[in-house]
């Protein structure tokens, strides 16, 4: 089992940064977007004043990690340039976590900013195309 830690402080959200390397040689293989509101088999809506969710993938050619899943809850900003680089810089901001994909001088252009967030350092069977958090509907 992997264990899923906490971003829950100043302390934490460094040492995660630390760990993933601030996701140098790293690439998002899958970003996905969960809203808890649904529309029911009446055709009625709920929860859909309630923030989305997010889960990211990120894959590295790091020897130190192979892949980290990210889980962050009530998105207030999800904004991502593909065409940046990985650089990360995160921080909290009025009891917000913000994450700087691509480091803070270029959050006009990557921004992603929640209530919470967890992480967990996944192994090798996590490398590959094959891995998916989501699956295409058929």
């Amino acid at each position: 089992m992997i264990d899923t830690v906490c971003i829950d402080s100043p302390e934490a959200l460094s040492r995660f940064v630390f760990q993933v390397d601030r996701l140098h040689d790293a690439l998002l293989h899958e970003a996905v977007l969960l809203h808890p509101g649904y529309v029911d088999q009446d055709r009625k809506m709920w929860g859909d004043a309630e923030l989305p969710n997010t889960r990211l993938l990120f894959q590295s050619q790091s020897p130190d990690f192979s892949a980290v899943q990210v889980n962050l809850s009530g998105i207030t900003r999800f904004r991502l340039d593909p065409q940046l680089e990985f650089q990360l810089e995160a921080e909290f901001d009025e009891d917000e976590l913000v994450f700087y994909p691509s480091g803070k001088s270029n959050a006009d252009r990557s921004e992603i900013r929640a209530a919470h967030g967890e992480y967990k350092i996944l192994g090798q069977q996590f490398l590959g195309s094959e891995y998916k958090l989501a699956h295409s509907p058929e």
